[in-house]
Formats: C-alpha cells, structure tokens, sequence
C-alpha cells in the first residue's frame, strides 16, 4: 500500500504577511538606488549638452551615408592599389634590368676600347722612339 504524503496547507496569518511584505521591501530597498548613488546619473543642466530632435535633423541619415565608401570598398580598393603598385615596381624593376644590361655592355666596351687606345699609344711611342734613332742616324 502506498502512503499519500498529503501537506496540510498552512494558514497565512497577519504575522506572516507582515514578515513577507518586510522581507520583500528589505529585498527591494538592497537594489534600490540612494541619493549618493543618483548623485552620479545626468542632471537637467547636463542634458541640455546632447544633440536635440532638431539637432539630429542636420546630420546625416542612412541615406546619406549609402554614397560613402564601406569598409569593405576601401579595403579592396587598398588591394587594388598594391596589385598596381607591385605591377609598376616589376615594370621599373625589368626597365633598370634593360638599362643596366645597355650599362654593362658600354662599360666593358669603353674598358675595351680604352685598352685597345693604351696598346696603341704604347706602340705609337714605341715608333716616336724608332723614328728618332733612325733620323739621328739618317742626320
């Protein structure tokens, strides 16, 4: 056989209410705010510093802003600009390759020619040297 477990209902008493209507304002008066504590919110005077309706009418509206770039927009509008970059930095860079190549084939065509020039003086007065001799000879 099974047993009921039955509660008597218990009576709610002037006593009791009273400890309950206490305990809740006790509760209630924990997170309430003190006058210390609306010391620190916004006065009146403190108000009067924010933007008004008719303030707010001046700025701009969503609509407005819908023509300025998104963050996205100027993020790829960033890439794009470093993609251009690095192509003119490889045009320049293969210009210079151009140009120092046309550098290096002058410089060792001058070294060339500048030697071949030695040689020659070096041999013209080799023949001044012979002249000379063969004239005071001749003379």
């Amino acid at each position: 056989m099974q047993r009921k477990m039955v509660e008597k209902k218990q009576r709610m008493t002037l006593d009791k209410l009273a400890m309950i209507t206490q305990q809740q304002f006790l509760d209630i008066q924990e997170i309430m705010a003190t006058k210390e504590d609306l010391k620190y919110f916004a006065t009146k005077e403190d108000l009067k510093y924010f933007a008004t309706k008719e303030d707010l009418k001046y700025f701009a509206t969503k609509e407005d802003l819908k023509y300025f770039a998104t963050k996205e927009d100027l993020n790829q509008q960033r890439e794009d600009i470093i993609q251009d970059v690095r192509l003119m930095h490889a045009d320049v860079i293969q210009s210079n390759d151009k140009v120092i190549t046309k550098l290096d084939i002058l410089l060792k065509e001058h070294a060339a020619h500048t030697m071949a020039h030695k040689r020659i003086d070096g041999t013209l007065f080799e023949h001044n040297k012979r002249i000379k001799k063969i004239e005071e000879k001749v003379i």
